[in-house]
């Protein structure tokens, strides 16, 4: 009972330090957040641009500059979002007057454009043109910032702005003009900021590859991976991965998104499926996660090949199927009294929330005073805690249950072995008693069991060998041949008209006919590896091992001539039998059919009995088609 009570207390403080632990976490990431959300830029551009979506992707700056005939758009919201296009995007607009004696930077806050060229005009007069995206090494940006970040010229005039965008996925280009100044203050708190949530993500990454290393336990690593693979996904949308990680590699980053969401989701179904331990619920539970982690590991392999555009649809509808099944086991699992379910379906829907409010802010259906990517990563920080502490509690649970069962197990063992060294004096008195009884009937069951072997493959009739046998003998010795590339030879005999010697002499007769066929066959072969088998009725098969096809031609001649020169003598006097007979040789090939033998020597006796019977015919490739 101490020891019972002693758990639950354990347990309750481990709680109360993990809500401790978000607790701390929420609060500080909220007033960084604030920090960074009081820097403000002069002026975030959408409502009243005009856009025009270049649907034949021929469209070039001259033609945009002085064609009077292009239908030109309005954006009638404050987010320039345009989904997924594939077609070139362009935007114009009057940049308000700016203070002259200040330096001014307009930031496109979006980090996954492929193509993007910036124009700005005083009237007619190009005053500075830029060239950048991702197909272009993160060195050809002229500020090196994980944003796209211009200088605006200086000019005692208006001046209009001339924005050519493209992209395989979303089409986004959230426009902010920015004092320098302010920018400068606002890029060392937003620094700050990813410096500590991603500084905190690595360090969970990295304690829990140590837990993982000192316990053996699988779960610490795959969630190391998921916190992993979620750091590099963020780390891609912010644009830092490109700028910090592999600045040269292009095709990386045309796909990273693709990539290290699919691996992200990937391990969080696998660290759902063990933590949660779906197999004792239900068979079709822990399938439906299978099926999951098979299509998200598809997604990362297709990823390698398939469009970015393509595998980012794919990807976001597999996303939200999934992420309601995980969020919907949470809940059942937590409605049967799973305590670390609750908190897992906790951590989902945490993330899911800060998911749905940025959403909402992003269509300006609400307002925050802090920017919505923000808000998602606390979602995802505050996820990724919890679900460390339920990695913890699980942990926690099984090493007391195991400490439990090893206790349990030890006192079983103390008490039995009393018994069994009891019984341990009884047992080995009744082993030799019972060792020699069993040896005579081992002796007599190998004796009865050869007897019965032979009867099974014993034709009653003839007393050779049967169809069973034949089967069995026959694909051996095929095997063999292959094996060791040797001739091998089958034939088939059949006794002509017996039909009519039942029909005139009887059944008797007719067996003693069969009988002195059999023995006559069984005579001639003085090889011990060649044997005859009863194939069926009236009809008998010969295997030949190590025999080519002229060895094969005399012995069935010889069997062939000496039954016809020899009657049968029976109670109804002597018969006269004759016998047709077919056979094929060959070496038989690695890729060949192991039947094809046998069915060329059956094809061999039906030409035989077509040409008028008490004859051999050997198969040949000419001959198989008459």
């Amino acid at each position: 009972m101490d020891s019972l009570n002693g758990i639950q207390l354990r347990r309750r403080w481990l709680w109360l330090y993990g809500v401790l632990a978000v607790l701390i976490v929420f609060v500080a990431a909220i007033k960084v957040m604030q920090a960074v959300a009081g820097t403000q830029p002069l002026q975030s551009i959408g409502r009243g641009v005009e856009f025009l979506l270049d649907d034949s992707q021929a469209l070039g700056i001259d033609e945009v500059l002085q064609s009077s005939n292009l239908q030109w758009q309005t954006e009638q919201s404050q987010q320039l979002s345009f989904g997924m296009r594939s077609a070139p995007l362009w935007l114009k607009l009057q940049l308000p007057q700016l203070d002259a004696r200040d330096q001014w930077l307009l930031e496109v806050d979006y980090a996954l454009l492929d193509e993007l060229e910036v124009w700005f005009f005083q009237g007619q007069r190009l005053l500075s043109d830029y060239v950048t995206g991702d197909t272009l090494p993160f060195r050809s940006r002229d500020i090196s910032t994980e944003k796209f970040l211009f200088p605006v010229p200086d000019s005692s005039e208006p001046i209009t702005l001339i924005i050519r965008a493209k992209t395989s996925g979303s089409l986004k280009l959230p426009l902010n003009l920015w004092n320098a100044g302010q920018y400068l203050v606002y890029a060392g708190e937003h620094n700050l900021l990813m410096g500590c949530f991603f500084g905190v993500l690595a360090a969970m990454a990295l304690s829990n590859f140590f837990f993982f290393v000192t316990t053996r336990y699988s779960n610490f690593l795959v969630y190391c991976g998921y916190v992993v693979f979620l750091s590099l996904t963020l780390l891609t949308l912010h644009g830092i991965g490109y700028k910090y990680l592999w600045p040269e590699d292009i095709w990386l980053q045309g796909r990273s998104v693709v990539l290290f969401a699919n691996a992200t989701m990937g391990f969080a179904i696998i660290f759902t499926r063990e933590l949660l331990q779906v197999r004792k619920y239900g068979q079709w539970l822990d399938r439906g996660l299978l099926v999951c982690a098979a299509l998200y590991l598809a997604g990362l392999l297709l990823g390698l090949f398939l469009p970015y555009w393509l595998m980012i649809k794919v990807f976001l509808l597999v996303l939200m199927v999934s992420v309601v099944y995980i969020c919907g086991l949470a809940l059942w699992l937590s409605g049967k009294g799973i305590e670390i379910a609750r908190i897992y379906a906790l951590a989902w829907f945490t993330l899911l929330i800060s998911a749905l409010v940025a959403g909402l802010e992003n269509l300006d259906l609400i307002d925050l005073n802090i920017g919505s990517h923000y808000l998602l990563m606390v979602g995802a920080l505050i996820e990724s805690i919890l679900l460390a502490l339920v990695l913890a509690i699980n942990y926690n649970q099984q090493r007391e249950a195991t400490f439990a069962a090893q206790s349990l197990a030890l006192e079983q063992a103390k008490q039995s072995r009393e018994m069994q060294e009891k019984a341990q004096e009884e047992l080995e008195y009744s082993v030799q008693e019972r060792t020699l009884e069993l040896e005579i009937a081992l002796r007599e069951l190998s004796e009865k069991n050869r007897e019965l072997e032979e009867r099974n493959t014993q034709d009653a009739l003839t007393s050779i060998r049967n169809r069973r046998y034949f089967d069995k003998k026959y694909i051996a010795e095929i095997r063999c041949s292959r094996r060791e590339q040797t001739q091998f030879s089958v034939a088939m005999l059949d006794i002509d008209h017996f039909k009519s010697i039942n029909d005139q002499y009887g059944h008797l007769v007719g067996d003693e006919c069969i009988r002195m066929v059999a023995k006559l066959i069984a005579d001639h072969l003085r090889r011990p590896a060649d044997d005859v088998c009863r194939y069926g009725g009236e009809e008998f098969a010969l295997l030949l091992p190590n025999t080519d096809a002229d060895g094969a031609w005399q012995l069935l001649e010889q069997i062939r001539q000496t039954m016809q020169d020899t009657p049968v003598h029976t109670p109804a006097g002597a018969i006269h039998l004759t016998i047709s007979g077919g056979f094929a040789s060959n070496i038989v090939s690695m890729d060949g059919d192991e039947m094809a033998l046998l069915s060329q020597a059956d094809q061999a006796l039906y030409q035989a009995k077509q040409a008028g019977r008490n004859q051999i015919r050997s198969y040949s490739q000419e001959s198989s088609h008459v």
